[in-house]
Formats: structure tokens, sequence, C-alpha cells
């Protein structure tokens, strides 16, 4: 099997730090919508839900950028 080239990792590696600083901003905003709703409500629980997700997708990129910086190192 193939494998990939440093300057291909290289590039992959700051697509994943670009994504993971667009998901981190991302949060945030979301993070000040749900503060702003009332709890309790369908929307703060619907709000919350996505946060939730959000978390779950910066933990995969953090898991993916450390994988390629792994395998550079």
């Amino acid at each position: 099997m193939p494998t990939p080239s440093d300057q291909h990792l290289r590039g992959l590696l700051a697509q994943t730090e670009r994504d993971l600083a667009e998901a981190e901003q991302r949060r945030e905003q979301h993070a000040r919508v749900v503060t702003g709703l009332d709890h309790g409500t369908e929307a703060r629980a619907a709000a919350e839900k996505v946060l939730r997700d959000i978390d779950g997708t910066i933990a995969f990129i953090s898991a993916n950028r450390s994988l390629i910086q792994n395998i550079l190192d």
C-alpha cells in the first residue's frame, strides 16, 4: 500500500488546523445562542444538542490532527 508523502500529510494537517479553528469558532458562537435561550424550552434543548454535536466534531477533528501529526513525527 503506498504511503502518503510528507507534503501531502502537511497539507492535510494544515487543512485540519483550519477545520478545527472554524469548528471552535462555530462552537463559541453557538454557545452564545444557547445562553440566550430560556432553560427547559424545546429550543434550548435542540440548541444544546447541536452544541454537543459540535463538541463531537471538534473531538473528531482533534483526533485526526493528532493522528496526522503522529504519522509525521
